[in-house]
C-alpha cells in the first residue's frame, strides 16, 4: 500500500486515470455542514436544540473549543498534523504493521485530513479498496493546499462522529456531559477524543470499562507527546465522570413549538432543515419559569375543588409585541399534553370578549361611559334551545336584573343583558371589525377560515365563538398602548450557520393604529376602576394590584367550561385561561374570578415587583368631567339603551322556524317579545336589598349584591 501511494501521487495523469474524477475541495462550504437549529431566550439561554431524528451537530469555532480537546485529538488521531501534507506515510506504515501483527495501536493510519475527507466526500463506512484509498489521499493533500491547519482541525472537530447520534465536539459535550466544548475538563476531553476510532466500542454509556481503558490510552498518548504531565494524566483519569444518556429536552416546550411554527410559517425555516440556524427569541426564561410554577400551583391547589385541570398563560410587552412568557398547558409530557392552549387550541372567551363590544360602542359615539343601560328581561323569538320553542332568553350570571346602570358599571360587573343591548345598538359588524382590528386572528372555528360577519349572532358579545389566548393578549396589548397594535413577536433575530444575519425584529414594522388613543383611554379607565365591578365581584380582589394602576377583565362561558382573565399595565399584558381539555364544565359555578384571576394576579404582582407604578396621561382632545371621560361631542347623548327594548310585532302563536328578518327586527335591531316586568325597579341603580346570609354560610364575606364572596 505505502509503496503504491508515493509514486502514484507523484504522477497526476496516472492518478487521475486510477481514481477517476475528483471533487474540488475548494467547493467545501463550511456553513453547509448539517447542524442543529438552536433556540435561545432573550438573554441567550438555550431553550432547545432541534436535531433531526435524534442526530445532533452544533458547529462552533476552534477558538471556542477547550485546548484539552485539541491536544487529546492530535495526540490520538494525528501526531504530525501540523507537519504533514495531509497524509502521514509513517503513520500508514505503523498501522499496516500493527494490522499484520494483530496488535492494538493508539494512533490510526489516517490523518485528520484524511478522516475529514472521508466524512465529507466518501462516506462513513467506505469499501477498503485501493481506488478509495488513493482518492482519500489525494483529496487530503488538496485540502491542505486549500485551507490552513486550524481551519481543517475546526472542520474535523465539527464533523467527526462521536457516537450516540452526536456529530461534532459541541454536540458530544452536550450529550455525554451536559456541558459545552469550551468547558470540557481534561478527563472529559480525553474520553471524547477516544471515541471517533470506534464510537460504539468505546461509548461510555454502554461500555464504560472500555471507555475508561480508551481514555487511559489517550492520556498516555498526550503524556508521550508532552502535551500533559504524568501527574495531570493521573488526576484526569481519577476524575469521577458523570455520563448522561442522550436527551431531547426543551425548556418552555409550548413556546418552542410556537416558535417552530412561526419559523416554518413566516420564514420558511423548518426544524429538519439542518442549516444551523440560531434563533434568539423574546422569551424571558425567568418570567417563563415563574408563569409555569404559578399555573401549576393554582391547578394543584384549586383544580380538584373547582374541577379545572389545565391552564394557559401568555404575557407580552405591549410596547413592541414581544412574548415574554407562554404556558400552553400544565404538563407538556402528559398524554395529550402537547396541545398548546395558548395558541393552537381556540376556546370561547366568555365575558372577556365584551372589551370589543364596549370599545366599538364608545368609538361609534352612540354611547359614552356613563350612558344609562336598562338591565331587564329580554326574550328573543329565535336563536335559543329548540326545547324552549326556539326562544333565546339571555341571563346575567347572578340570574338577577339590576335596573338602570351606567355603561361603565355594566361593563365592570360583566352584566350580559346590558352587553347584548350595547352590541345590538352598535352593530355586530362593528364589533367583529373591532375584534379583528385589536388583534383577533381567530373568531370561531375553524381558525383558518375567514368567517363572514353574518355568521355571528347576538351571543358574540357573550364570548360564544372560540378565540386564541395569544390573540386576547394582543388585543389587551392594543388597549395598553392606547390603540397601537403589535401582533405577537416571539423572535428577535435569526442567524444562519455562518453567523450571518437572516432576520432582525423591527417593532416599527409590526405596528398598526387600531384604535384612537381617546377611545382606548376611556376603556382602560373603565377597566382600571375597581368601583365599577364591586357590585358583582366585590372590591379589592384579584383584579387589583396593591399600589398600582391596572386594568382587568374576567370571562366565564355560560356553560362554565372556560374561565379567563386578561389585564394590563402600560408595560405588561397577561392573559390567562383555565379549563379542561375534554370540555368538562367546572364545578361550583367557577368564574374567572376564582379560576384564572388568582393566576393573573400572582404573576402580574411578581413580574412587576421591581417596577414603579405607571399609568397614562389623558390624551389631547379628550373631555374630562367628574372623573369621567368623553369623546368630543358625546357629553350629552340620548339615553337610548336606558329605554325599553323594541318589541316584535308577532301573533301570539307563531312558527319560530319560518320568521323573516323583517319580523324579528325593528328599525334594523333584533326585537324582543313582550317580557315580564323585571324583579328590580327599572330605575334602580343597584339591586333591591336581600337578607344577608349567615356568617357561617359566607366564610369569605358578603358581596354588595347579597351573595357570598367567592373563594380565591
Amino acid at each position: 500500500m505505502v509503496l503504491l501511494v508515493i509514486p502514484v501521487l507523484a504522477v497526476p495523469a496516472v492518478t487521475a486515470q486510477a481514481v477517476g474524477p475528483l471533487p474540488s475541495v475548494s467547493n467545501i462550504v463550511y456553513g453547509n455542514l448539517q447542524q442543529d437549529t438552536l433556540i435561545y431566550d432573550r438573554h441567550g439561554t438555550l431553550l432547545a436544540d432541534i436535531g433531526k431524528q435524534g442526530d445532533h451537530r452544533i458547529v462552533v469555532p476552534l477558538s471556542y473549543v477547550s485546548p484539552w480537546v485539541m491536544k487529546a485529538t492530535l495526540a490520538t488521531e494525528d501526531r504530525t498534523f501540523y507537519k504533514n501534507s495531509g497524509i502521514d506515510v509513517g503513520g500508514i506504515f505503523r498501522a499496516a504493521v500493527a494490522d499484520l501483527n494483530h496488535q492494538h495501536v493508539t494512533q490510526g493510519g489516517s490523518t485528520i485530513s484524511q478522516q475529514l475527507v472521508k466524512q465529507l466526500y466518501i462516506g462513513a463506512n467506505p469499501a477498503p479498496t485501493l481506488q478509495r484509498k488513493l482518492k482519500e489521499a489525494i483529496l487530503a493533500i488538496e485540502l491542505n493546499r486549500e485551507f490552513t491547519k486550524n481551519q481543517i482541525l475546526e472542520m474535523y472537530l465539527d464533523t467527526i462522529y462521536y457516537g450516540s447520534q452526536t456529530y461534532g465536539i459541541e454536540a458530544a459535550a452536550r450529550s455525554y456531559f451536559q456541558t459545552n466544548a469550551h468547558d470540557l475538563t481534561l478527563g472529559q476531553a480525553a474520553m471524547l477524543a477516544g471515541l471517533p476510532q470506534a464510537p460504539s466500542k468505546y461509548n461510555p454509556l454502554t461500555n464504560f470499562i472500555s471507555a475508561k481503558q480508551r481514555q487511559a490510552q489517550v492520556l498516555a498518548g498526550m503524556v508521550s507527546e508532552k502535551a500533559i504531565s504524568p501527574a495531570q494524566a493521573q488526576v484526569a483519569y481519577a476524575e469521577k465522570l458523570q455520563v448522561f444518556p442522550p436527551t431531547t429536552k426543551f425548556q418552555a416546550p409550548y413556546f418552542v413549538d410556537y416558535v417552530l411554527e412561526t419559523l416554518a410559517g413566516s420564514y420558511n425555516i423548518k426544524a429538519g432543515d439542518r442549516n444551523g440556524y440560531r434563533v434568539y427569541t423574546s422569551l424571558d426564561l425567568n418570567l417563563q419559569h415563574m408563569a409555569e410554577q404559578i399555573v401549576h400551583e393554582q391547578i394543584a391547589q384549586k383544580g380538584n375543588f373547582y374541577n379545572f385541570h389545565d391552564g394557559a398563560l401568555v404575557s407580552m410587552d405591549p410596547t413592541n409585541g414581544e412574548v415574554l412568557a407562554m404556558v400552553g398547558g400544565d404538563d407538556y409530557n402528559k398524554p395529550g399534553g402537547q396541545y398548546n392552549f395558548a395558541y393552537d387550541v381556540a376556546r370561547p372567551p366568555g365575558s372577556s370578549f365584551k372589551i370589543f363590544t364596549y370599545t366599538a360602542a364608545i368609538e361609534s359615539k352612540k354611547v359614552n361611559m356613563v350612558s344609562p343601560i336598562l338591565d331587564d328581561a329580554m326574550v328573543f323569538p329565535i336563536g335559543g334551545d329548540p326545547l324552549g320553542f326556539g326562544k333565546y332568553i339571555p341571563q346575567n350570571y347572578d340570574h338577577r336584573f339590576h335596573g338602570t346602570l351606567p355603561l361603565k358599571m355594566a361593563m365592570g360587573n360583566s352584566l350580559n343583558i346590558p352587553a347584548l343591548k350595547t352590541e345590538l345598538r352598535t352593530g355586530i359588524p362593528a364589533v367583529v371589525d373591532m375584534a379583528h382590528r385589536m388583534g383577533l386572528t381567530c373568531l370561531g372555528e375553524p381558525c383558518n377560515v375567514d368567517h363572514p360577519v353574518d355568521t355571528y349572532g347576538p351571543s358574540l358579545t357573550l364570548g360564544a365563538y372560540p378565540v386564541r389566548l395569544a390573540d386576547m393578549a394582543t388585543a389587551a396589548s392594543t388597549l395598553a398602548t392606547l390603540g397601537m397594535r403589535h401582533r405577537e413577536a416571539p423572535i428577535l433575530s435569526i442567524k444562519d450557520g455562518l453567523g450571518r444575519s437572516v432576520f432582525n425584529y423591527d417593532p416599527t414594522k409590526n405596528q398598526f393604529r387600531a384604535i384612537d388613543p381617546q377611545v382606548a383611554f376611556i376603556i382602560a379607565s373603565i377597566m382600571s376602576d375597581d368601583r365599577n365591578r364591586c357590585l358583582e365581584f366585590g372590591c379589592g380582589g384579584d383584579l387589583t394590584l396593591k399600589g398600582r394602576h391596572v386594568a382587568a377583565k374576567t370571562g366565564t362561558t355560560n356553560d362554565f367550561k372556560d374561565n379567563w382573565t386578561i389585564g394590563f399595565t402600560p408595560s405588561l399584558v397577561t392573559a390567562v385561561w383555565v379549563g379542561n381539555p375534554d370540555n368538562k364544565p367546572l364545578s361550583h359555578n367557577s368564574t374567572g374570578i376564582v379560576g384564572a384571576a388568582p393566576i393573573w394576579h400572582k404573576f402580574m404582582t411578581q413580574a412587576l415587583g421591581s417596577t414603579a407604578d405607571q399609568w397614562y396621561s389623558q390624551p389631547a382632545g379628550l373631555i374630562a368631567s367628574g372623573g369621567n371621560y368623553f369623546l368630543p361631542g358625546t357629553q350629552s347623548l340620548p339615553p337610548t339603551l336606558g329605554q325599553p327594548w323594541p318589541q316584535c310585532k308577532l301573533p301570539a302563536h307563531y312558527n319560530p322556524y319560518s320568521l323573516t328578518y323583517a319580523q324579528i327586527t325593528v328599525d334594523g335591531v333584533y326585537c324582543v317579545l313582550n317580557a315580564p316586568k323585571p324583579a328590580a325597579p327599572p330605575a334602580a341603580a343597584s339591586p333591591a336589598p336581600t337578607p344577608a346570609p349567615s356568617p357561617t354560610s359566607c366564610p369569605n364575606g358578603i358581596l354588595p349584591n347579597g351573595q357570598c364572596k367567592p373563594q380565591d
